[in-house]
């Protein structure tokens, strides 16, 4: 890996692996980038930093010069499924528009993906108030797969975008033909075109699910308590559906006979929860995260919640949409199976504000997942009687 690039005025930019020493200008540097809105905890929190830099399964890069820190960007790994993340990129703003997040980036892929063989796909989630963010990522081969409508708050609400980057080999694996419902026809149709995919087999009819009375759920905010019962469903085999990686719990939601249990975490500072794994009893899936919903904006000031569902359960997609979550974005490959087999994600979401979408710089690939995002919100939840394809495109100039 280089340890160093060459800026424009040719003077030198050292790149370097975070230690416990940088903690205090990392900090500051997030403070500086951000005026101290910056939601991630690793990025606020001394002790988290210094957690994430000693974690093996953490890569975190530091630019520097003249021994100042003017630019961060972390990298996750999750080997079970061969799959990266990338996060938490900031620089200096007297820095910015001179490719450092470019070069950070590229060097590390091509590393893991490569030189290693560690990843079979990176995904990041970029900020909308620019295009400069998903720029810098398709440059280097990213594909973007996807918006998050009011996903995070900085100084306010925000829509981030999925950028994916893929191996050479990624899809060798992939589980092909999917079996999806026609309300997310669309969603998968973006990603087809771009990918040449197959056609994904549809299914228009499926059981009624039973009426159930709302479930009444407790819960468990010690993060201890919670990460530690989380850790025992997986060692013990038991089957939990929406496996997130990269996401540790930190709440659990429970019914009183333990038929039913959904494991999340959420930040306290903006509102943003995401379902790390659940089990489910009952019959209505609908009327689970309906009755969670409500928990969680109760309890936990919920303002946006997001869940994975597979590509290949339409009874859970179709129930899942029926609760008010709406499909944003399409992960082809995304986890491993028991077999090997990549399979692919629908990321569904559901915001408790109001949805703006002002100020927003998209590409054009996630120009076609907000609208399809928007025709699945007309169609699920305002039901107007003229339909989506009638009213003006919203991209139309």
């Amino acid at each position: 890996m280089r340890k160093f690039i060459v800026l424009p005025d040719n003077s030198r930019v050292a790149i370097k692996k975070a230690e416990l020493s940088d903690v205090k200008g990392i900090l500051e540097l997030y403070e500086n980038v951000y005026s101290g809105k910056y939601t991630l905890p690793e990025a606020t929190n001394a002790e988290i930093a210094e957690s994430k830099i000693k974690d093996p399964h953490y890569l975190w890069l530091l630019a520097t010069k003249s021994k100042k820190i003017i630019g961060s960007v972390i990298f996750e790994i999750e080997p079970e499924h061969r799959l990266g993340k990338i996060y938490g990129a900031a620089v200096l703003s007297e820095y910015q528009g001179k490719n450092i997040m470019h070069f950070m980036a590229r060097e590390v892929i091509e590393e893991l993906c490569d030189r290693l063989d560690q990843c079979d796909a990176i995904y990041a989630t970029t900020r909308t108030v620019s295009f400069a963010p998903q720029i810098v990522l398709e440059h280097i081969g990213f594909v973007s797969l996807g918006v998050f409508p009011n996903v995070r708050r900085v100084q306010k609400h925000e829509t981030h975008g999925l950028e994916v980057y893929f191996s050479k080999k990624a899809f060798e694996y992939r589980l092909v033909m999917p079996t999806i419902i026609p309300e997310l026809k669309k969603v998968y149709k973006i990603v087809k075109d771009i990918f040449q995919l197959e056609e994904a087999l549809m299914v228009d009819k499926l059981e009624d699910f039973p009426q159930e009375d709302s479930i009444w759920f407790i819960y468990d905010d010690n993060e201890k308590n919670v990460a530690e019962q989380f850790e025992k469903y997986k060692k013990s085999g038991e089957k939990m559906s929406g496996y997130v990686p990269f996401t540790t719990p930190n709440m659990r939601f429970y019914s009183k006979d333990l038929k039913n249990e959904i494991f999340c975490n959420i930040n306290r500072q903006d509102g943003h929860m995401a379902v790390v794994g659940f089990k489910c009893r009952s019959k209505n899936f609908t009327n689970l995260l309906n009755s969670f919903c409500r928990a969680a904006q109760a309890v936990a000031g919920a303002q946006y919640v997001e869940i994975l569902v597979s590509a290949f359960a339409p009874a859970i997609q179709k129930q899942a949409l029926d609760a008010r979550f709406l499909p944003c974005a399409y992960f082809p490959a995304m986890l491993r199976n028991s077999e090997g087999e990549r399979i692919d994600y629908f990321v569904m979401s559901r915001s408790f504000v109001n949805l703006d979408f002002t100020e927003l710089h998209l590409v054009k690939n996630n120009q076609k997942f907000l609208e399809a995002f928007m025709e699945c919100w007309y169609n699920s939840v305002v039901k107007f009687s003229k339909s989506f394809d009638d009213e003006t495109n919203i991209f139309n100039e």
